[in-house]
């Protein structure tokens, strides 16, 4: 049963073919297009209908017996609880059922302002009329611009889809993005416990720099150094999570069944061909230095923050550690400072690499770590 007010189940009783047509009603016909190259058009018997807002002029699955011209007021096209279209004054509504026999139709339509009023026209009257293929070919105008108005504003979207999948990439990681669609659009993604490889680098005394050269340059620096880094991490499987300044913080994730010497290797030779890259760019004659901390432990994964803004990121105790790795200073070492290198390696992620590899990282380092206590590094 339709849910459409009383005023729009009150039709002209004569129709206007006996009344005349009131001028508003006439012109809504002309503008619409459905009546161009008619002569008669009362002979359509177009009938006014008066609807409240939330009406339903027809429903999904109904039989398609009529159009309808709107003549004052809004419609929305909708299937479900989705506006699909919005159909305004002086358009043709619900015309596109009624072509062929036995139709229903598809969507629903409901009237989306307190006071809208309608022309309905049957289809039978349609059928009947004298000038009947002119009407329909009118019909077929009027869906064709339509459809080319849906394959316009169709191009748009996929432009703009394409827009924002590249800022979606931009700001977010494969493995976020991948975790995200897992969990859909209407909640935060799952919090995850597992084994995962953190990297965090720093570019020494790079922000001595910043406010001494024009921002145009310290942009085009960063970006270099940068990329610099981003290249071995993407090239070696490992995902960005997030840029600190001239820091940057990066993860390797490991199933429960994955060995860990692999990636392990992994994330080393990014970090060799990171420190490698960025001691190529220059600031006058100084090359720049990257500092970089490896470390392996277990991490919670997901998407952290307030309720309007979060950041899919890791977190915990290995992350930490992680940090304090790369931001040891010479005045925090307490034995073996002279090894202190740009890669810091923790003993957990050492152990994982192979013995020709711990030998080429074999000189430990004893040093103070800020809220963790003393921590051993292999340079």
């Amino acid at each position: 049963m339709l849910n459409v007010s009383k005023a729009a189940m009150e039709k002209c009783p004569a129709g206007p073919a006996s009344q005349g047509m009131r001028p508003r009603y006439e012109a809504a016909l002309i503008a619409s297009g459905l009546v161009d190259d008619v002569t008669d058009v009362l002979a359509l018997d177009a009938c006014p209908c008066r609807y409240s807002e939330g009406d339903f002029v027809c429903q999904h699955g109904d039989a398609a017996e009529a159009l309808w011209v709107i003549v004052l007021g809004s419609v929305s096209v909708r299937e479900g609880n989705r506006t699909l279209f919005m159909r305004r004054e002086n358009e043709v509504v619900g015309e596109q059922n009624i072509l062929g026999n036995g139709c229903r139709r598809w969507y629903d339509l409901v009237v989306s302002e307190n006071q809208v009023e309608l022309l309905e026209i049957d289809k039978a009257k349609i059928e009947q009329h004298p000038q009947a293929d002119i009407i329909w070919r009118n019909i077929a105008k009027i869906i064709s611009l339509k459809l080319k108005d849906t394959s316009n504003k169709t191009a748009t979207l996929s432009r703009q889809l394409e827009d924002d999948s590249y800022i979606l990439h931009a700001y977010t990681n494969e493995y976020a993005l991948g975790r995200r669609l897992q969990s859909g659009s209407e909640r935060p993604t799952d919090y995850r416990v597992h084994r995962a490889i953190i990297w965090f680098s720093d570019v020494v005394d790079f922000s001595m720099y910043t406010v001494q050269m024009p921002p145009s340059r310290t942009a085009d620096i960063m970006q270099r150094f940068f990329n610099a880094q981003s290249a071995p991490v993407a090239d070696h499987g490992g995902h960005i999570d997030k840029f600190i300044g001239d820091g940057m913080m990066a993860f390797w994730v490991l199933s429960d069944t994955e060995p860990a010497n692999l990636k392990c290797l992994q994330a080393l030779r990014a970090a060799e061909e990171a420190v490698s890259a960025v001691a190529k760019i220059c600031i006058g004659d100084k090359s720049l230095h990257l500092r970089i901390g490896l470390h392996i432990g277990m991490v919670l994964s997901g998407d952290f923050g307030s309720t309007t803004r979060h950041q899919f990121t890791l977190i915990g105790p290995e992350v930490n550690r992680a940090a304090r790795l790369e931001q040891v200073h010479l005045e925090d070492v307490l034995d073996g400072a002279a090894g202190l290198g740009a890669i810091r390696l923790s003993a957990e992620f050492r152990d994982e690499l192979s013995e020709p590899i711990q030998k080429r990282y074999g000189h430990a380092v004893r040093a103070k770590a800020k809220n963790i206590g003393e921590i051993a590094i292999f340079c």
